[in-house]
């Protein structure tokens, strides 16, 4: 490019070299110093800007990148395990007081305390309203319903299940991208909802309690269902809705409890790249299950030794530990009532106190419905909603999701 100044008949022009010698090398000096100083601010810059590694930030690094935008691959799957997943997994760095705060979980300032719509509408007897509410939908329905945006409005996050309806679609057909259409739909309304309500952190599970056969048996193999969850997750990050790029979506991978006690979670887990919490659905059950079966004979009141907290979740710690040190969430937690009417208010009173003890756990759902005859509503028990207030209303379950 000229100069403008030759072509104006500057002072010191030389009419066929341009400027004259002395003055070319002086200028052509300050161009050089000027050009070093940039190159050195760059290089300070740069080592300035990765500063050390953390163990979150090499779990984040690793996530599978979109091959173009509207066009994920899901390329970059990768199983973290056994001593990487445990180095490379130090994820409790954060503002909040328990692990994860404001990364992996979005959770900040304790743990959240949650539910069903059903116990959603005893939030006047608890004495203060849901963190997070669990709400199941399937593939093909609209996200939110109108009860949801309530809620929303109101500061409370979701756990959002999307499973596909009985029948189908298969876990190969979502993995070939055959639901694109209705999958993008949904995840847009749940980022959109997220920073319209101005929640910085939304949680999302595909397929939950999918090691259960007879809820969805017939859709494929567990490794299907992995597939499957891989192309949703890129289709996300396809569209920057992954927490990590800018959005709010979080992943939640929701088994029942008996998969992580049988080891058979393991080939259902999509990997550290794709999993943010580890979550199960357990219950105290005093055999109505078993009377479920057998066609509901007679069952009224729990029977046998209760179980404990720690007797369910346990298996599921020790997952989440050798995961890396994931972040957990009891999905759903409950239990039947029994003869004695102090059974069940116990039950979740040590609650309370495994909640308290595990500072994995950042989310506790109690499942406040009835699968007849499982009776798990706490709302016509006065000793079990007066235990779960106290819960509610104790220091530690007061986190909220990480709000923008």
């Amino acid at each position: 490019m000229s100069d403008p100044g030759w072509a104006n008949g500057s002072p010191g022009q030389d009419p066929v070299r341009g400027t004259q010698p002395a003055r070319r090398w002086r200028r052509w000096g300050i161009v050089g110093l000027v050009l070093c100083l940039v190159v050195a601010g760059y290089v300070v810059f740069r080592v300035t800007q990765q500063g050390p590694s953390t163990g979150h930030h090499d779990v984040a690094a690793a996530s599978p990148q979109p091959s173009a935008a509207g066009s994920p691959s899901t390329a970059g799957h990768q199983r973290t395990k056994g001593k990487a997943g445990k180095k490379s997994g130090k994820l409790r760095a954060g503002t909040g007081t328990r692990p994860g705060s404001g990364t992996r979980s979005g959770v900040l300032n304790g743990v959240l305390f949650g539910g069903d719509m059903p116990l959603a509408k005893v939030t006047s007897q608890l004495g203060r309203p849901l963190a997070i509410l669990r709400t199941y939908y399937y593939l093909g329905q609209t996200f939110p319903t109108p009860a949801n945006a309530r809620m929303m409005a109101g500061g409370t996050t979701m756990l959002v299940s999307l499973d596909t309806p009985a029948g189908g679609p298969t876990y190969a057909s979502i993995a070939a991208g055959r639901q694109d259409r209705p999958i993008l739909a949904f995840l847009t309304a749940v980022q959109q909802d997220a920073v319209r309500y101005k929640l910085g952190a939304i949680y999302f599970c595909f397929e939950h309690e999918a090691d259960d056969p007879t809820q969805h048996g017939g859709l494929g193999t567990p490794a299907q269902f992995i597939a499957a969850w891989d192309h949703i997750h890129a289709l996300a990050e396809a569209h920057q809705m992954d927490w990590q790029q800018g959005g709010r979506i979080h992943w939640v991978m929701i088994l029942t409890h008996q998969a992580y006690a049988s080891g058979g979670a393991a080939s259902f887990f999509p990997g550290l790249n794709e999993v943010d919490v580890i979550a199960a659905d357990g219950y105290n059950k005093g055999g109505c299950q078993i009377a479920r079966e057998a066609g509901h004979l007679h069952f009224h009141n729990g029977v046998g030794t209760p179980l404990t907290p720690g007797s369910i979740f346990n298996p599921l710690l020790r997952f989440a530990a050798g995961m890396g040190g994931l972040p957990v969430f009891i999905a759903e937690w409950g239990s039947v009532p029994y003869a004695s009417p102090t059974v069940r208010p116990q039950f979740i009173s040590q609650m309370e106190s495994y909640v308290a003890a595990n500072h994995e756990i950042a989310a506790a759902l109690y499942w406040d419905s009835n699968l007849t005859p499982c009776y798990y509503q706490v709302n016509g028990s006065p000793q079990s909603l007066a235990a779960l207030t106290t819960m509610a209303k104790s220091a530690l379950m007061q986190g909220w999701p990480t709000s923008n």
